[in-house]
């Protein structure tokens, strides 16, 4: 049995975290679709080749990447294909293998203002797929083989709107195997282009009656009565909101706190 390993570095895992415990960012229309690119760094568990001809030996961490896409069930809910690649080489031995790892996730994405900034967006995902391990090296395919693992995953991730299409996001997963055991981690970067079955300009995600592409205050809290701007009405122009003005009737002109209330 060989040892296991360190999969993540802990100031990563305690940034993804903390990610997590703030507020959300602004969550994508449902219907929204993904198609990305990425690339990162695997770790393998060290027993990853049990149950094949090299069992015994380990594989080398490796870098690599694939491709994915995903489909917003709704604002908050999605699902995920992804295929990634890796030729990875052998230790102790010169030889190499490829290894594909695909996998069908669902993703719960968090929604509101995070890090002050509502282009970011925090995830977790969890799924489940195969790894399959490929040697093809040998001269008359005689010692030719292939090795699939089930594994299930678990993952946290952060999401970065670049512009209206294009969002950039980081990923760190545990793949843990179900038939030989072992937990492989990928920590990857991805840069994805999106696009909608629905106009983006009829949609209206804090439901006040005025669409996204003329709301200036697009995260109004839900009930709250709104001007032709979609922004809060402030009947008294103190820059206090209604429903938040202790003292809706301020005479124009007049300095106030917080409160709405004259100072």
């Amino acid at each position: 049995m060989t040892k296991r390993r360190q999969l993540f570095p802990f100031p990563l895992s305690v940034l993804l975290l903390s990610c997590l415990c703030s507020a959300g960012a602004w969550a994508d229309l449902a219907g929204t679709a993904t198609l990305y690119l990425n690339g990162g760094k695997y770790w393998f568990d060290g027993d990853r080749l049990d149950g094949t001809p090299f069992k015994g030996l380990e594989l080398e961490n490796t870098t690599g990447g694939g491709v994915g896409y995903g489909f917003m069930i709704t604002d908050r809910w999605a699902m995920e294909g992804v295929v990634d690649y890796f030729s990875v080489n052998v230790k102790d031995i010169d030889e190499k293998v490829d290894v594909y790892n695909y996998h069908l996730d669902l993703f719960y994405q968090f929604g509101g203002q995070f890090c002050g900034n509502f282009c970011w967006q925090p995830y977790v995902a969890f799924g489940a797929g195969e790894i399959r391990v490929d040697f093809d090296d040998s001269a008359d395919n005689t010692y030719d083989w292939h090795d699939r693992q089930t594994m299930v995953n678990l993952g946290l991730g952060v999401k970065y709107r670049l512009g209206p299409r294009w969002q950039a996001r980081v990923d760190a997963r545990a793949f843990q195997g179900v038939e030989e055991g072992g937990l492989d981690g990928f920590v990857s970067v991805a840069i994805g282009y999106q696009w909608s079955e629905y106009p983006l300009g009829w949609s209206d995600r804090d439901a006040d009656g005025v669409f996204d592409s003329m709301d200036h205050c697009p995260q109004t809290p839900p009930g709250i009565p709104v001007g032709g701007d979609g922004c809060p009405v402030d009947f008294d122009r103190d820059g206090v909101p209604n429903y938040l003005d202790q003292c809706p009737a301020t005479p124009f002109g007049i300095a106030v706190d917080e409160s709405g209330c004259a100072r």
